[in-house]
């Protein structure tokens, strides 16, 4: 009897040992095939996307001293409509674009917005079939979805780059006229000179923004436009050319507690006015800006200014308030603000205007520099 209950022992210790093999071969086989599958989807994506993308460059010449920038677009149209950024091709004398196919098209720029560093060319000449890209949605976004680059970094040709959705609404603290203030897509896709201007893909091969950036010093932290703003700004520079928008005329930064802690300032929220641009609204209203520059925990500030608390009633304690405040403003509206200078409330009338089509290369602060079609988000030390 022990015998017997020994070989029955023998035999299931046996059975189950095949068992957990046949398991784990099964695993391993589904492994393997995800794998493949998710490799499959990747080259399909760049294999579909990569022939509506276009190589750009650009020449440039500011009295004396040429150059040149390069950088990505994208067809969104079989009538040869590209989307790219504006610091790509905006002032450029000559513009001249390179298909995947190795095919080469002038290039004709049907509207540049400096403020969301948007641009659309239109492809001049080409009687070749048009390959376009899928435009998707940037509403529903989530941190974490797979996110495709495809570009022409530094040049050596077309390539992708893959990362994850890794920041929505991605703004710098300062709000300055010169520069674009709008909130971005980050994404942990390499981002190199040369991918300016390309499409940031998801994982179905859609559009969800265009490449603009990438923060210098740091690794894999890189920047898009989200795509459903560019299709506004490229239905708008479509029809007239360009972008109308309301404007201030002021620059800063908004107070924060340790900056309120450290200059003993009054205790309220708003912008410290660092600039006040000549000839603008905030100038004929009479706001004043800083003159004493400071740094505090390496970022630059300018201090002794007003202080921009309330626009048309509205509080501004932070960026995202005076956007806000800004979306709502109409050209040629006279409206109140309130301010504090030297520790005294007061309220003024100011009238509202168009901001000024402002070329790109006067968006660089003395530490920016284009870098062949990439924006370095560098702030002065």
């Amino acid at each position: 009897m022990f015998s017997i209950c020994g070989r029955q022992k023998r035999h299931t210790v046996a059975a189950l040992t095949i068992l957990f093999l046949v398991l784990l071969e099964s695993q391993h086989a589904g492994s393997v095939s995800a794998v493949e599958s998710d490799e499959q989807q990747t080259v399909a994506i760049y294999t579909k996307t990569v022939r509506a993308t276009v190589f750009l460059s650009s020449s440039f010449t500011t009295g004396l001293v040429s150059g040149k920038s390069m950088g990505t677009g994208f067809i969104i149209d079989e009538s040869g409509t590209v989307v790219t950024n504006a610091h790509v091709v905006g002032g450029a004398r000559d513009i001249s674009a390179q298909l995947y196919g190795g095919e080469k098209s002038k290039v004709e720029i049907v509207g540049v917005d400096h403020y969301t560093d948007v641009a659309v060319l239109k492809l001049k000449g080409f009687t070749g079939k048009l390959s376009t890209v899928d435009l998707g949605s940037s509403e529903k976004l989530r941190i974490g979805q797979r996110t495709f680059v495809i570009g022409n970094p530094y040049g050596l040709g077309f390539g992708l780059s893959a990362g994850i959705l890794s920041g929505l609404d991605r703004m710098p603290s300062s709000v300055n006229f010169t520069e674009p203030r709008i909130a971005l897509l980050q994404t942990t896709a390499p981002v190199n000179p040369g991918d300016s201007g390309g499409p940031l893909l998801n994982s179905d091969g859609k559009v969800i923004g265009v490449t603009t950036s990438m923060l210098e010093g740091t690794q894999n932290i890189g920047f898009a436009i989200p795509i459903n703003l560019v299709k506004d700004i490229v239905l708008e520079l479509k029809t007239a050319g360009r972008v109308r928008r309301p404007w201030l005329g002021v620059a800063g930064k908004f107070i924060t507690e340790e900056i309120r802690d450290l200059f003993v300032l009054p205790l309220t929220d708003g912008m410290l006015i660092e600039t006040v641009v000549p000839d603008s609204p905030a100038t004929e209203a009479g706001l004043r800006a800083g003159t004493i520059d400071v740094v505090v925990s390496g970022q630059p500030w300018m201090m002794g200014g007003d202080i921009l608390t309330a626009v048309r009633g509205m509080r501004v304690s932070t960026v995202q308030d005076f956007l806000a405040v800004l979306k709502e403003l109409e050209i040629g509206q006279t409206i109140d603000i309130e301010f504090i200078r030297k520790r005294e409330r007061l309220k003024t009338l100011l009238t509202v205007q168009e901001r000024p089509q402002i070329p790109y290369r006067q968006f660089l602060r003395p530490m920016e520099t284009p870098h062949q079609g990439r924006t370095a988000l560098k702030r002065n030390p």
